[in-house]
């Protein structure tokens, strides 16, 4: 599903418009996605569209509080699926550090809820983490199997909620993601749009260094998992792109390339921004290992970032 390199491997699905996809069924490609109203939340529901073979539900808040466990019980019992994406997730990553209770609720209690609901329904389980488990680690793509040592309370929580998977038992696969970005919605590549049209010249950090991952190509990777149902990957993985590391700054002179604009792009020090939250000096996952098992084909950010802006420029 990811070895086309133009706008037509996402469909050219502009918008994001259902929160249901199908009749949901209890059958091998069942799929109910938590959090769907989120950036990777609709993303995969637009994904899922082009895919006959899958009866989908995306559930957001309004439909289920994960943090309630009855609440949980009684929609995974409901909707039978025999994979669950879960994405909801508290993602303010500054206001975790004040909001600290909240956070740990949203990002380890409630794993726990819908991990424990999945093994008990039979269901299998794909949980979404970040790089922000690592601290200082080395200077060389990231194993899941490398020290976690997260600096923040976003770290902490998420690390938490891996620990709250995998203690569970159920079956399925926590998948990493960093520098997550979509052709709408609030994330780095329309921020850099919106401020370069805003001020006409841009001021990125260049000290922090990771692999953008888009969406779209995301999105259709764990459909792929969720397909081979309880034969998914099991365990904590990566999902990353290939190619060199980037900094902001030089994923932000990518984007202006990419649209076409003149804009200079000066480089900072991370100390030019402060922030309640440490940023990661170093996000880069090594995704080679699931790409392997998975059978996907390499594919650099670059290449990637090309695929969404082609998308981004088809649906205006």
């Amino acid at each position: 599903m990811m070895e086309s390199k133009d706008s037509t491997a996402f469909g050219v699905v502009c918008g994001f418009r259902a929160m249901f996809v199908g009749e949901m069924t209890s059958t091998p490609n069942s799929i109910l996605i938590t959090g769907a109203a989120g950036q990777l939340g609709k993303r995969l529901l637009s994904c899922a569209e082009r895919r006959a073979n899958l009866t989908v539900v995306g559930l957001d808040h309004d439909d289920l509080d994960v943090c309630n466990r009855d609440a949980v019980i009684k929609a995974i019992a409901s909707y039978q699926p025999s994979v669950v994406i879960h994405t909801a997730a508290f993602t303010d990553v500054d206001r975790a550090e004040s909001e600290v209770s909240q956070a740990f609720k949203v990002n380890a209690t409630a794993v726990r809820n819908v991990a424990e609901a999945c093994r008990d329904s039979g269901a299998s389980l794909i949980h979404i983490s970040t790089d922000y488990v690592f601290g200082h680690g080395p200077r060389r793509p990231l194993n899941p199997d490398d020290p976690t040592d997260p600096k923040t309370v976003y770290g902490r929580t998420k690390l938490s909620g891996e620990k709250e998977f995998l203690d569970s038992g159920v079956a399925g696969a926590v998948v990493r993601v960093a520098w997550l970005y979509d052709t709408e919605g609030r994330n780095f590549m329309n921020t850099m749009l919106h401020l370069a049209a805003l001020h006409g010249e841009l001021k990125v950090v260049d000290d922090q260094f990771g692999i953008p991952t888009a969406a779209p190509v995301l999105a259709d990777a764990l459909l792929d998992m969720a397909e081979r149902g309880t034969n998914m990957p099991q365990g904590v993985w990566h999902f990353a792109h290939a190619g060199h590391p980037t900094t902001w700054h030089g994923f932000a002179t990518k984007i202006m390339e990419m649209a076409g604009l003149d804009v200079p792009v000066d480089r900072v020090a991370t100390e030019a921004f402060p922030t309640p939250a440490n940023r990661p000096s170093w996000s880069v996952l090594d995704g080679e290992p699931l790409r392997d098992v998975m059978g996907w084909p390499t594919q650099t950010w670059i290449d990637a970032l090309t695929q969404v802006w082609a998308l981004k420029q088809a649906c205006g």
